[in-house]
């Protein structure tokens, strides 16, 4: 059963962290993933990984490389596909693996319109509804994927990353394809984000099995 609530925690923070995100998104439009690096090397923190324009079957994932290929195909020459185009029918390879997410506040705050079942499962919680600015974090990683949207946002392009999630969650590794959903004006509205979990783990806070 997927648990929703937040577990206190002394070192809980806002995933509103501007300064940082900001930091971290000039970082990754840039490409250059040293000062990443360091600020997560300094928290001890394995550092994650991404990469700008990935090409289709070099994502090495089933349900990433399904929601790639919808997305190029979908995708008009010189922009990004509609919002108006999603089926949940052509992404059902995708679909456990998936979230959808509404911009808002200029990229500031997302809101979660689905949050895949597998992500879910592995996350021991489900975001379906709730916006990222009410959610209490207890790591960078989920800092970092802010950055990543606000960069996709001004490089409307294909990116992938991968990291090591926090102990909590019952996976050793996330594999991620972000991809961007043009709105009624032409703008960035939201987002497609193929997650793939690498192994199970046991999640740090439960009891191991015998």
């Amino acid at each position: 059963m997927v648990d929703n609530r937040l577990r206190p925690a002394s070192n809980a923070r806002p995933m509103t962290d501007r300064p940082l995100i900001e930091s971290f998104t000039r970082a990754v439009l840039s490409g250059d993933s040293t000062a990443i690096g360091t600020y997560f090397i300094g928290q001890d923190i394995q550092p994650p990984t991404f990469r700008w324009n990935p090409e289709a079957g070099s994502l090495g994932e089933a349900p990433l490389e399904a929601l790639f290929r919808w997305w190029l195909a979908k995708r008009p020459a010189g922009g990004i596909p509609s919002i108006d185009m999603v089926d949940a029918i052509e992404l059902k390879d995708a679909l456990g693996y998936l979230m959808i997410l509404d911009v808002l506040e200029d990229g500031w705050d997302y809101r979660y319109r689905l949050y895949g079942t597998e992500i879910a499962r592995h996350a021991k919680r489900d975001y379906t509804g709730q916006k990222t600015s009410d959610l209490n974090v207890f790591s960078t990683i989920p800092i970092f994927y802010i950055a990543c949207y606000r960069a996709v946002l001004e490089r409307p392009e294909p990116l992938t990353t991968h990291n090591q999630p926090p102990i909590d969650v019952a996976t050793s590794s996330w594999t991620r394809l972000v991809l961007p959903l043009a709105g009624p004006d032409g703008r960035i509205a939201r987002f497609l984000v193929g997650n793939v979990p690498g192994s199970w783990r046991q999640p740090r806070d439960e009891p191991l099995s015998a």
